[in-house]
């Protein structure tokens, strides 16, 4: 409701005995437009689902849902920039030296892989750019969250990819040497990584 205030597109009328009454502010309609155009926003999908609470309702309950789950607090919100707020790291730490060597070997593997190259070329270069940007983060000795959670992010993409092949387990080792690092290195700050099924 804070949101909506600030941008002039909801109303509250407070009342001393009565609950507060809500009403559309000046700029809602075209703020409102604007949101439902705008594809980075659950607005858009909202507008495309014909505003229906057959979509809302769920879509509410699922938000409700992982803010419990993840065990977030109104302070998460607080510094939003933390995720890429770099820390000096140890190369010679074990967990650093597993994340480092789990993903260099799978750079090589989807490098050297000729049919995910022809069949799938921009998806294996959005995934070797990420994979090789959070390796250069690690050797540079400072890296963020952020990084960790981009490779986990092309890990798990890669896990899709190759679910049931003899990849899957160099990838899903990967994945848990970086966990690993997350967990040891940041805290409950990337908790939500590994609450997710990867």
């Amino acid at each position: 409701m804070a949101w909506l205030m600030a941008r002039d597109m909801v109303r509250v009328k407070k009342d001393p005995f009565g609950p507060p009454m809500l009403s559309q502010g000046p700029e809602f309609e075209t703020q409102w437009n604007d949101l439902c155009q705008d594809e980075e926003t659950p607005f858009s999908t909202f507008a495309a689902a014909d505003q229906s609470d057959d979509w809302l309702v769920p879509a509410l309950h699922s938000v409700e849902n992982h803010f419990v789950n993840m065990g977030m607090t109104a302070e998460d919100f607080d510094n939003p920039d933390a995720e890429w707020t770099p820390i000096k790291i140890d190369l010679d730490d074990p967990a650093t030296e597993k994340a480092i060597a789990s993903l260099e070997q799978i750079i090589e593997e989807v490098r050297s892989d000729n049919g995910y190259s022809a069949t799938y070329p921009h998806e294996r270069d959005h995934i070797l750019e990420g994979l090789q940007g959070t390796v250069e983060k690690f050797k540079a000795a400072s890296i963020s969250p952020g990084y960790v959670r981009i490779a986990i992010e092309r890990l798990r993409m890669l896990s899709l990819r190759f679910s049931g092949t003899i990849k899957e387990v160099a990838i899903t080792a990967a994945k848990g040497a970086m966990i690993e690092f997350a967990k040891k290195h940041f805290g409950e700050f990337l908790s939500y990584l590994w609450k997710w099924p990867f």
